[in-house]
């Protein structure tokens, strides 16, 4: 796949219907993600009926598609503490892209639009990209680190809006 241009990448809400690719760019991208432990990233390998089952628990799927194919997404959801949003996931080929920074700014357009007062997310401790993303975007440390799992110690971010 080719890179992508700045101008061809929009953030657009996944349905169920988009499951099944959902599941597929998981299961291609989480292997490569060896900073986490590998029971978090077969955890994070969701089968389509899993996506299926979380957006109708509320959260939501948000990404973008080039060429056709979904490159890149992440998943949120509305909580008594504003918008949470985990699960960032990009296509290898397509990292380095501005897709990650555009999520991050959509993340906070749909947190504004829904009345939430902030942003946040977990990060891993250590995780350079992320941290840099999280600076990048205004977003600051929220509460102590904590594991999030057995050896997976995430630290909380926020981003008031």
């Amino acid at each position: 796949m080719e890179d992508i241009p700045a101008e061809d990448i929009s953030i657009i809400e996944f349905g169920e219907e988009d499951a099944n690719e959902i599941s597929e760019l998981f299961k291609l991208a989480w292997p490569l993600a060896k900073e986490y432990p590998t029971h978090w990233r077969q955890k994070r390998m969701y089968t389509p009926e899993q996506v299926v089952a979380d957006m109708r628990n509320g959260f939501h799927y948000f990404g973008s598609r080039f060429q056709g194919e979904i490159v890149g997404l992440y998943k949120a959801k509305i909580t008594e503490n504003g918008l949470f949003g985990e699960h960032q996931t990009v296509r290898p080929e397509c990292r380095a892209t501005g897709l990650a920074s555009a999520m991050y700014l959509q993340f906070a357009e749909y947190g504004r639009a829904h009345g939430c007062k902030r942003n946040y997310c977990n990060i891993l401790v250590g995780q350079e990209i992320g941290e840099r993303l999280m600076k990048k975007y205004g977003f600051r440390p929220w509460e102590e680190p904590y594991y999030q799992a057995e050896d997976l110690l995430v630290q909380m971010y926020e981003r008031l809006l």
